[in-house]
């Protein structure tokens, strides 16, 4: 496996398993991880954590699994299909506004795409 598959495995594969504290060891300081559909910003390693605490408190259940991941030939960029499922029983906060519980299942599919450099996601986008 190429060291930036392992990395960016390692960012979304902390969110199903509940560790927002591995995940974000992996997060350079400066990075810009940006939600294009909702158009959030989240910058640095507690940025990815207080992402993860507000999904979790959304979704106790959810899971994140990794569906598949392109590495670019330098190694440099990756694209990471992915996809999220649970219940949604807690309030979802976001940049849009709060998102009262529906009890409602969901499964939605993703695509992030990230540049690691140094062993470190330095900047990404989801999709």
């Amino acid at each position: 496996m190429h060291e930036t598959e392992r990395i960016v495995r390692q960012f979304h594969e902390s969110w199903d398993m509940r560790d927002p504290d591995r995940g974000a060891k992996i997060i350079a300081p400066d990075c810009k991880f940006e939600d294009i559909a909702r158009d959030e910003a989240q910058i640095g390693p507690e940025a990815y954590k207080h992402d993860h605490h507000r999904w979790r408190d959304a979704s106790p259940d959810g899971r994140c699994l990794v569906d598949n991941v392109f590495v670019s030939q330098d190694g440099e960029w990756a694209v990471v299909e992915f996809h999220n499922e649970g219940t949604n029983s807690g309030i979802l906060r976001s940049s849009l506004g709060d998102f009262a519980p529906t009890g409602k299942s969901y499964y939605v599919r993703y695509c992030s795409v990230m540049r690691v450099k140094d062993g470190m996601v330095v900047e990404g986008r989801d999709y």
